[in-house]
């Protein structure tokens, strides 16, 4: 019996799998992070329009997770 990994049908299927699932990840990472910024942009913009002061703290880079505040 002569099977090589790459010509078995099941690990490529897995394989095309696990790169789909990859690239979407990745995706919707970049779309999130992408908004994330969009959105504090438009924050800080506002904030100085109005004369205030930006206070932004980022408590994680992976969730996205921040406060935003807007001192006069």
């Amino acid at each position: 019996m002569n099977l090589t990994i790459c010509k078995n049908k099941y690990f490529s299927g897995v394989l095309w799998i696990l790169a789909i699932a990859l690239l979407a990840v990745s995706l919707l990472t970049h779309a999130y992070s992408y908004f994330n910024t969009k959105e504090i942009n438009l924050f800080s913009t506002e904030c100085y329009e109005n004369d205030g002061e930006v206070i932004l703290e980022i408590h994680n880079n992976i969730t996205g997770e921040y406060s935003f505040e807007c001192k006069k």
